[in-house]
C-alpha cells in the first residue's frame, strides 16, 4: 500500500465524531432550528471540538445563536450513528448529544446573524418538518419524549433501541429516616 492508501485506510477505521446539541423551545411549544446558507434546518450546536466536553460544545452553539449566558441542563438524548457521520459525509462512527435548552419567553418566529449567513426561526414541532434531515427529526422527537418522560433517550441511527428510554433511578438517602435523630452527630 501507498502511503496515502494507509493514511485513508486509518483514517475511515479511527474516524469518529461528537455532536451536541441543545432543544430550545418556547412557551408556546416551538422548536428553536438553524441552518447555514441553504443547508438543512438542526438544533442549535455542532461537532465538538478537540479538548472540548458535549455539554460545552452545545453551550457553545446555543449561545451562537441566542449570545452569550445561555447554559443548557440534562442530557435528553444519546444517539449512536453507525458507519456515518451526523452531516452525512463521513464513512465513521458519530455519537450525538441532545441537551436541554430550557424554556424562552419570546414573541420573536425567526431572526439572522453572521451577517444573514446563519438563519434562525422556532419551529413548531409538525410545522414543516419536511425540511429537517431524518436524523435532526428523530432527534427532536426524542428529545420532546425525554422531556415529557423525565427520562434520556438512547437512539441508534436515529431510532430508539431496545428499551426506548432509561428512567433516572429515584433519589436515595444514604442513610434511612430515623426517629428522634437529627443531624450527623445526633444533636
Amino acid at each position: 500500500m501507498t502511503a496515502q492508501g494507509l493514511n485513508g485506510f486509518y483514517g475511515s477505521v479511527f474516524k469518529r465524531s461528537t455532536a451536541a446539541f441543545a432543544l430550545i423551545r418556547t412557551a408556546d411549544g416551538r422548536i428553536l432550528m438553524m441552518r447555514s446558507g441553504n443547508g438543512g434546518w438542526e438544533l442549535p450546536g455542532g461537532v465538538v471540538k478537540g479538548g472540548e466536553d458535549p455539554r460545552s460544545a452545545a453551550r457553545r452553539g446555543a449561545g451562537e445563536a441566542l449570545g452569550a449566558g445561555v447554559d443548557v441542563g440534562r442530557v435528553l438524548v444519546l444517539d449512536c450513528v453507525q458507519g456515518g457521520d451526523r452531516q452525512g459525509g463521513g464513512q465513521g462512527d458519530s455519537i450525538a448529544f441532545v441537551f436541554d435548552g430550557g424554556t424562552l419567553a419570546t414573541s420573536v418566529t425567526g431572526f439572522s446573524g453572521a451577517g444573514g449567513e446563519r438563519e434562525a426561526r422556532f419551529v413548531a414541532l409538525g410545522e414543516g418538518t419536511e425540511v429537517f434531515a431524518a436524523a435532526t427529526a428523530g432527534l427532536l422527537v426524542a428529545g420532546m419524549e425525554a422531556l415529557d418522560l423525565g427520562t434520556v433517550m438512547e437512539l441508534i441511527d436515529g431510532t430508539p433501541a431496545r428499551g426506548g428510554h432509561v428512567l433516572a433511578p429515584p433519589p436515595r438517602r444514604m442513610m434511612p429516616q430515623v426517629d428522634g435523630f437529627s443531624g450527623i452527630l445526633g444533636r
